[in-house]
């Protein structure tokens, strides 16, 4: 029985000495059928001669401008030939048997559309086991220990497997999210249309972790704070979509209030690292959260559009994603 193709896709942006090392370890892979598509945006550093030069089977799409997460994904996905699509981060490396772990687990099962990679740090601590969305949309990254497959709310773009029916059936990244939350908001809407997210902790990956990224924290923290914005409002049912939302800025309000109190006059604080989604994304100015609000109001037929699709496409409420333990109000 012949092994179904896997298209491996990389986005990347300036990132050549992250990106050799992620290529060479993929070329130890124990998988036999695999394809690797990477997406260029318009890097300067030598990435694109790096790949051409080392790596003529790899399929490179060079992009004009930096285009950021969604939308090179959205495009690599487009041209490729895999039943499976496996996004991977460029400052990811990986282990032989990561992909046939995956590939198993969900061959077995219908109803996973998605599996993560157990996330390590370079030091071997865990850098990922899931990510978590509570009842208010806020989401939370999980670090918990674990052998066993276990459902997640969302799967790590830095290395997770799809059907490519299923993201073909949801249209893909959002590509309005740009960069951050929009691999949170894909596994959300799969949830919802009925199929299943999924850890597979013996496929283990080493995951550097934000590089390419890490000069443009402020461009982050708008995209990330928006986009959470953005899912409350799309993926909740309206009602609650408008409940939670006002829900979730009296908390994070009273709790800035309660950081500023305990510094200010108490001199001490209580801020911790789940105190902005697990560090999931950079925290935001009152600058950055007012541009980002400006951004909702000025987008509502976009939100509305996708609001709708996700309504027609329903076929599990959040109700019973709670009652799952899909939607939580605990990190897993």
């Amino acid at each position: 029985m012949s092994l179904p193709k896997v298209s491996v896709i990389i986005v990347n942006y300036n990132g050549k000495a992250l990106l050799e090392k992620c290529l060479e370890s993929l070329s130890k892979v124990n998988y036999e059928n695999f394809e690797i598509i990477v997406v260029d945006n318009n890097s300067t550093d030598g990435s694109i001669e790096l790949v051409t030069k080392n790596y003529p089977s790899i399929i490179l799409l060079k992009l004009n401008s930096n285009k950021g997460f969604a939308e090179p994904n959205n495009i690599g996905a487009k041209i490729a030939n895999g039943k499976y699509l496996l996004f991977l981060n460029n400052d990811t490396i990986v282990t032989p048997s990561f992909i046939s772990e995956m590939v198993q687990v969900i061959e077995n099962d219908k109803k996973i559309a998605i599996c993560q990679s157990l996330l390590l740090k370079p030091d071997a601590s865990i850098d990922s086991s899931g990510d978590f969305i509570d009842h208010l949309g806020v989401v939370y990254n999980s670090t918990k220990k674990t052998d066993e497959i276990r459902e997640i709310s969302s799967a790590r773009g830095a290395s997770m497997l799809i059907r490519k029916n299923i993201f073909d059936i949801l249209e893909g990244f959002d590509e309005k999210f740009y960069v951050s939350f929009e691999d949170v908001d894909l596994g959300w809407r799969t949830w919802m249309i009925g199929y299943k997210v999924i850890l597979t902790p013996k496929s283990i990956v080493y995951h550097i972790g934000s590089q390419t990224i890490k000069n443009k924290k402020p461009e982050i923290a708008f995209h990330g704070f928006k986009n959470q914005l953005s899912m409350k409002i799309t993926n909740f049912e309206p009602s609650m979509a408008i409940r939670n939302t006002l829900l979730f800025f009296i908390h994070y309000g009273f709790r800035e209030l309660k950081i500023w109190f305990d510094y200010k006059i108490k001199g001490t604080t209580t801020l911790t690292a789940t105190d902005y989604e697990n560090k999931i994304a950079e925290k935001p100015s009152f600058k950055i959260i007012t541009k980002s609000i400006f951004w909702i109001i000025s987008n509502p037929k976009y939100l509305l559009k996708k609001q709708r699709q996700i309504r027609f496409s329903r076929k599990v409420s959040t109700e019973a994603l709670m009652k799952m333990n899909i939607i939580t109000n605990r990190i897993q």
